[in-house]
């Protein structure tokens, strides 16, 4: 049989309460007693996991507020379309690719940046040549 929700809700604060002792400086055997953990190492279980739901949690709310902005970017872009596409405004058809390109930001679907590997060895032997020209100046 599974916890009842004042079981977990007091599991939840008991984690809350544990973690923020650990961030205050208190050691985890302290904790334990403190809490009503059975040792050390269940107080350190539980800490662990109070950090694991707050992440969960941050990621959450995150996920949220890009489907929120991706919202608000198709909703710009619906009320500029026909007026990029079907009369061909500048400033309308602007709109319209910088909606699309947040849009592609907040998915991560832009490609990454290619490095031409040659040209970074280029780079870098110029550099090189640039500083062996500083040391002869220098002397000079």
């Amino acid at each position: 049989m599974g916890a009842s929700g004042r079981q977990r809700l007091s599991a939840a604060e008991r984690r809350k309460n544990a973690l923020q002792l650990q961030l205050a400086g208190v050691d985890l055997r302290t904790i334990a007693e403190q809490v009503g953990y059975a040792d050390a190492s269940a107080a350190k279980k539980a800490i662990d996991r109070a950090i694991a739901d707050s992440i969960a949690r941050d990621h959450e709310d995150i996920d949220s507020l890009r489907r929120d902005e991706i919202m608000r970017y198709n909703r710009l872009q619906a009320a500029f379309w026909s007026r990029a596409v079907t009369d061909k405004n500048p400033k309308a058809a602007d709109i319209v690719l910088k909606c699309i390109a947040g849009r592609e930001r907040l998915r991560g679907l832009q490609a990454p940046t290619q490095i031409n590997v040659d040209a970074q060895k280029l780079g870098n032997e110029i550099l090189a040549l640039l500083d062996g020209g500083d040391d002869d100046a220098g002397s000079a």
